[in-house]
Protein backbone atom coordinates (compact mmCIF):
# COMPACT_ATOMS: atom_id res chain seq x y z
CA UNK A 1 0.00 0.00 0.00
CA UNK A 2 2.83 2.39 0.87
CA UNK A 3 4.58 1.65 -2.41
CA UNK A 4 1.44 2.48 -4.36
CA UNK A 5 0.99 5.78 -2.53
CA UNK A 6 4.62 6.69 -3.14
CA UNK A 7 4.24 6.02 -6.85
CA UNK A 8 1.01 8.03 -7.00
CA UNK A 9 2.63 11.00 -5.26
CA UNK A 10 5.70 10.78 -7.50
CA UNK A 11 3.45 10.72 -10.57
CA UNK A 12 1.62 13.81 -9.29
CA UNK A 13 4.88 15.67 -8.78
CA UNK A 14 6.21 14.68 -12.19
CA UNK A 15 2.98 15.61 -13.96
CA UNK A 16 3.01 18.98 -12.19
CA UNK A 17 6.58 19.60 -13.30
CA UNK A 18 5.77 18.56 -16.86
CA UNK A 19 2.76 20.89 -16.88
CA UNK A 20 4.90 23.76 -15.61
CA UNK A 21 7.53 23.16 -18.26
CA UNK A 22 4.86 22.99 -20.94
CA UNK A 23 3.38 26.28 -19.73
CA UNK A 24 6.77 27.98 -19.64
CA UNK A 25 7.96 26.80 -23.04
CA UNK A 26 4.54 27.08 -24.65
CA UNK A 27 4.17 30.72 -23.64
CA UNK A 28 7.69 31.55 -24.83
CA UNK A 29 6.99 30.15 -28.28
CA UNK A 30 3.66 31.96 -28.49
CA UNK A 31 5.21 35.28 -27.48
CA UNK A 32 3.98 35.11 -23.89
CA UNK A 33 0.32 34.58 -24.73
CA UNK A 34 -1.68 32.57 -22.20
CA UNK A 35 -2.53 28.99 -23.17
CA UNK A 36 -5.71 28.43 -25.15
CA UNK A 37 -8.61 26.37 -23.83
CA UNK A 38 -7.29 23.36 -25.74
CA UNK A 39 -3.86 23.61 -24.12
CA UNK A 40 -5.11 24.13 -20.56
CA UNK A 41 -6.11 21.07 -18.58
CA UNK A 42 -9.51 21.20 -16.92
CA UNK A 43 -8.85 22.22 -13.31
CA UNK A 44 -12.04 20.60 -12.00
CA UNK A 45 -10.99 17.14 -13.22
CA UNK A 46 -7.56 17.54 -11.65
CA UNK A 47 -9.11 18.43 -8.28
CA UNK A 48 -11.42 15.43 -8.47
CA UNK A 49 -8.49 13.09 -9.22
CA UNK A 50 -6.49 14.52 -6.32
CA UNK A 51 -9.47 14.21 -4.01
CA UNK A 52 -10.10 10.63 -5.16
CA UNK A 53 -6.48 9.63 -4.44
CA UNK A 54 -6.64 11.23 -1.00
CA UNK A 55 -9.95 9.55 -0.30
CA UNK A 56 -8.62 6.11 -1.24
CA UNK A 57 -5.46 6.38 0.83
CA UNK A 58 -6.83 8.24 3.84
CA UNK A 59 -10.42 6.91 3.86
CA UNK A 60 -11.97 10.38 3.81
CA UNK A 61 -15.60 10.86 4.82
CA UNK A 62 -18.02 12.66 2.52
CA UNK A 63 -17.92 15.68 4.85
CA UNK A 64 -14.11 15.78 4.68
CA UNK A 65 -14.21 15.57 0.88
CA UNK A 66 -16.69 18.45 0.74
CA UNK A 67 -14.45 20.59 2.97
CA UNK A 68 -11.20 19.69 1.17
CA UNK A 69 -12.48 20.20 -2.41
CA UNK A 70 -12.59 24.05 -2.23
CA UNK A 71 -9.11 24.12 -0.67
CA UNK A 72 -7.70 22.10 -3.58
CA UNK A 73 -9.58 24.25 -6.10
CA UNK A 74 -8.22 27.46 -4.58
CA UNK A 75 -4.68 26.05 -4.38
CA UNK A 76 -4.77 25.02 -8.03
CA UNK A 77 -6.21 28.41 -9.06
CA UNK A 78 -3.45 30.24 -7.19
CA UNK A 79 -0.78 28.02 -8.76
CA UNK A 80 -2.23 28.60 -12.25
CA UNK A 81 -2.28 32.36 -11.62
CA UNK A 82 1.33 32.17 -10.46
CA UNK A 83 2.36 30.28 -13.60
CA UNK A 84 0.66 32.96 -15.70
CA UNK A 85 2.90 35.61 -14.08
CA UNK A 86 5.96 34.85 -16.14
CA UNK A 87 7.54 38.15 -15.01
CA UNK A 88 8.48 36.73 -11.60
CA UNK A 89 12.04 35.42 -11.25
CA UNK A 90 12.14 31.62 -11.10
CA UNK A 91 13.34 31.50 -7.48
CA UNK A 92 10.58 33.80 -6.30
CA UNK A 93 7.96 31.85 -8.23
CA UNK A 94 9.12 28.57 -6.68
CA UNK A 95 9.07 30.05 -3.18
CA UNK A 96 5.56 31.41 -3.74
CA UNK A 97 4.35 28.06 -5.10
CA UNK A 98 5.86 26.30 -2.08
CA UNK A 99 4.02 28.70 0.23
CA UNK A 100 0.72 28.16 -1.61
CA UNK A 101 1.09 24.37 -1.26
CA UNK A 102 2.13 24.64 2.40
CA UNK A 103 -0.88 26.81 3.22
CA UNK A 104 -3.28 24.38 1.53
CA UNK A 105 -1.65 21.43 3.30
CA UNK A 106 -2.09 23.17 6.67
CA UNK A 107 -5.76 23.82 5.95
CA UNK A 108 -6.30 20.21 4.94
CA UNK A 109 -4.45 18.96 8.02
CA UNK A 110 -7.01 20.75 10.19
CA UNK A 111 -9.78 18.72 8.53
CA UNK A 112 -8.08 15.33 8.87
CA UNK A 113 -8.26 13.13 11.96
CA UNK A 114 -4.99 12.63 13.87
CA UNK A 115 -4.63 9.14 12.35
CA UNK A 116 -5.21 10.42 8.81
CA UNK A 117 -2.78 13.28 9.40
CA UNK A 118 -0.05 10.92 10.58
CA UNK A 119 -0.62 8.58 7.65
CA UNK A 120 -0.46 11.47 5.18
CA UNK A 121 2.77 12.78 6.72
CA UNK A 122 4.35 9.33 6.62
CA UNK A 123 3.46 9.05 2.95
CA UNK A 124 4.97 12.48 2.22
CA UNK A 125 8.16 11.58 4.09
CA UNK A 126 8.42 8.36 2.11
CA UNK A 127 8.10 10.18 -1.19
CA UNK A 128 10.79 12.69 -0.20
CA UNK A 129 13.19 10.01 1.04
CA UNK A 130 12.73 7.78 -1.97
CA UNK A 131 12.91 10.68 -4.41
CA UNK A 132 16.08 12.20 -2.99
CA UNK A 133 18.22 9.08 -2.78
CA UNK A 134 17.33 7.22 -5.95
CA UNK A 135 17.06 9.83 -8.66
CA UNK A 136 17.17 8.36 -12.13
CA UNK A 137 16.49 4.79 -11.00
CA UNK A 138 13.28 3.06 -12.04
CA UNK A 139 10.82 2.23 -9.24
CA UNK A 140 11.04 -1.28 -7.84
CA UNK A 141 7.94 -3.38 -8.31
CA UNK A 142 6.54 -5.70 -5.67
Amino acid sequence: MRNIWIRVMAACVLSGLAGSAQNIFGSQEAGGAPPTAQQARPARGRVERQLQRMSETLNLTEEQKARIRPILEERNKQLEDLRAKSSLPQGMARAKAREIRRSARQQIDQILTPEQREKERAIRRGVRQKGSGQAGQPPQSQ
